[in-house]
């Protein structure tokens, strides 16, 4: 079976988007950069794609460093990182997802008046590293939510004591 890329900012948007419909307030985005990624066309699609989905951009921090996404409904705060998939080796696959963890890991710390809420969005081909690279105790112990991206507009959302069915 062959591996289709998805880029890390699909994964954003669904993300996004998903928050959104959700009654979160975007307040801040931090998209990918790097040699190979067109920043331009991919702030283009991102606003396009907010824009559509009603979600005001004036109230939006863009950042290039911090987490991907951080939204705010209530008393609670979303740092959530994003992670897309290119045509790359297991091991790359590997070495990405431990990056991943590691970034979003960085985003613990506790807010003042806030409960803190982490979050991990991958495609797919990222969930079965999930139960050998993330275990029950530590997602549980720093709130660690995972998201299972399959499409912009088909995201799956996984509590800290629960498993990404296989």
């Amino acid at each position: 079976m062959e591996i289709q890329p998805i880029p890390e900012i699909d994964v954003l948007i669904g993300i996004a988007l998903w928050l959104h419909s959700d009654g979160w307030q975007i307040k801040q985005v931090s998209m990918a950069g790097g040699q190979k990624i067109d920043q331009v066309t991919h702030r283009q699609k991102l606003k396009s794609n907010f824009i559509k989905a009603e979600i005001a951009l004036d109230t939006i921090r863009f950042r290039r460093e911090g987490p991907d996404i951080e939204a705010i409904k209530e008393a609670k705060i979303w740092r959530i990182e994003c992670k897309g998939l290119g045509d790359v080796r297991l091991q790359t696959l590997k070495n990405n997802f431990d990056r991943a963890v590691a970034s979003v890991v960085s985003y613990y710390d506790q807010q003042v008046g806030l409960q803190l809420q982490l979050g991990l969005a991958f495609p797919e081909a990222y969930a079965k590293l999930t139960r050998k690279k993330l275990p029950q105790s530590l997602r549980e112990a720093i709130n660690l939510w995972l998201f299972l991206y399959v499409a912009i507009d088909e995201i799956y959302e996984f509590a800290p004591n629960e498993e990404i069915p296989l």
